[in-house]
């Protein structure tokens, strides 16, 4: 598990190594240069020829002494400064005094776009910006992107959100970004990933205690977590050990729903699934899926006892009597319950607050008519939003996106798998059956919906490799959860 922080966070990080602990700024600074010097002598040949692009905070002076590092290792380095040299950082003055000391040539900000360099190292802004970008930074980092050369981004792609990865007015397309210390939320989510191109987290030298004296924004699942994530199956068990999980989903004509909840539910380890649908849908499936139970809708208060979970909403339409099933449900489910698709719309209808037994499982549409936040407002903050939601509502939220977000209303998980081919009708009745399974295993809401966000992407990944992206359908997900749980 790794964990990302915004630019608040990582800027209190370092201020605590340097005010507490006691590290000096220009410590920091040159081991922060130091890596970025490192990570360009590993990957660029040595008669590449870089100019670093600097500002005058401190993300100028990083620039500036990696410059200095690089043309002191043998590589035609130098330096360019953007900015009101009255504003520059005390630390950055410093930097540039013994750049110059040490004869690494500073040019004007017009050999940017001459076509002389084969890298630009990236310095204009730091984790701090939160304005847009204009006047002549904004022609600067038009230049940059326009040069042909190859961005290396130091911590942040200038004009990148540190928090929110948007892009403020433009920003610099690099093709790696080092970031210094701690990974950033704005490295990680859109669009701010498609501009930072490959990451590295280069250890500046920040102690645990500072590290720690910082709440992160979010954390961030790994493939090597899934064995310890993963409920406990016992030698010594039977079909009940393992969770009966009811699916109420599908109406006339919507059997698919059905299935593929139902379906996923089994293949993430429950051990009965009982679906329960009009009585229209019994037929199909029965005979595509044997391994259920199937109930009608009006047996429902009875069959509600016997299970362990309960997913409900995939398929179910938006009647009166799917309504009164989503308030039924709401209203009495003494088990935990996860409530997807036409169910999300239902319960608004129905409540605005649950209780932690509960996972809504809102796209970004359903999240905006779960909160009455546009859907422009919820994508400039999906941590903010999904908290916020989650906290007002008092469940378990996964607002699905690009990169989805659960939260309990306190802490944020900040899914990094799947990929664009899982934009396909019926994957969200995949991963709402999902969490179902693991629900049904005895795992706790959150730690499930997690867990099941992150395998799902997983699953997609596995299974575009194989297909690609264009060809990728619900039910494949399904198969590539097999083998992602047959490689964790």
């Amino acid at each position: 598990m790794r964990y990302v922080y915004n630019s608040r966070e990582a800027k209190n990080i370092d201020a605590h190594a340097i005010h507490t602990v006691g590290f000096p700024s220009l410590v920091l600074m040159e081991k922060a240069a130091m890596t970025v010097a490192a990570v360009l002598m590993e990957r660029e040949n040595r008669d590449s020829r870089i100019l670093a692009v600097c500002g005058v905070g401190n993300n100028g002076g990083d620039g500036i002494a990696a410059a200095r590092i690089l043309h002191q290792q043998g590589y035609s380095a130098a330096i360019t400064v953007v900015g009101d040299p009255e504003k520059m950082s005390e630390e950055t003055k410093k930097q540039l005094e013994i750049a110059v000391g040490c004869h690494v040539p500073v040019l004007p900000s017009s050999a940017i776009d001459g076509g002389q360099f084969d890298i630009l190292l990236d310095g204009l802004f730091g984790i701090g910006l939160s304005r847009d970008v204009e006047g002549v930074y904004e022609k600067v980092i038009e230049d940059m992107n326009e040069s042909g050369a190859l961005i290396y981004a130091l911590d942040v792609p200038s004009g990148i959100h540190a928090g929110t990865g948007a892009v403020l007015n433009t920003a610099v397309r690099a093709s790696c970004t080092v970031t210094f210390g701690v990974n950033k939320v704005g490295l990680i989510l859109y669009p701010g990933c498609e501009y930072a191109g490959e990451v590295f987290v280069g250890d500046i030298g920040f102690p645990a205690e500072s590290v720690d004296s910082a709440v992160p924004s979010a954390c961030i699942y790994e493939p090597s977590d899934i064995p310890e994530l993963l409920p406990a199956r016992p030698p010594h068990s039977y079909k009940g050990t393992f969770g009966r999980v009811l699916v109420v989903a599908g109406s006339q004509s919507m059997s698919g729903a059905c299935y593929l909840a139902a379906r996923a539910a089994y293949a993430m380890g429950a051990g009965l699934v009982r679906v329960v649908s009009t009585a229209d849908n019994r037929e199909i499936l029965l005979s595509s899926l044997p391994e259920i139970l199937f109930s009608e809708r009006e047996e429902m208060p009875e069959v509600m006892d016997w299970a362990d979970a309960i997913v409900i909403g995939p398929g179910l339409g938006l009647s009166g009597e799917a309504e009164e099933l989503v308030r039924y449900v709401v209203e009495n489910s003494p088990v935990p319950t996860v409530i997807d698709g036409d169910g999300i719309r239902l319960c608004r209808n129905i409540t605005d607050k649950l209780t932690d037994n509960f996972i809504l499982t809102p796209h970004v549409k359903e999240m905006s008519y779960l909160t009455g936040k546009s859907v422009p407002e919820l994508g400039r903050d999906i941590l903010g939003t999904t908290r916020e939601a989650a906290s007002e509502w008092e469940c378990i939220i996964a607002q699905k996106d690009a990169r989805t977000v659960v939260s309990n209303g306190g802490e944020c998980y900040l899914n990094v798998s799947g990929n664009n081919g899982m934009a396909t009708g019926g994957a969200g009745d995949v991963l709402a059956g999902m969490m179902g399974g693991l629900l049904g295993q005895g795992m706790e809401p959150f730690a499930a919906a997690k867990l099941a966000v992150y395998l799902h992407g997983l699953a997609g990944d596995a299974m575009a490799e194989e297909k690609s992206v264009y060809s990728l359908m619900a039910s494949d997900i399904i198969t590539g959860l097999s083998r992602v749980l047959i490689g964790g």
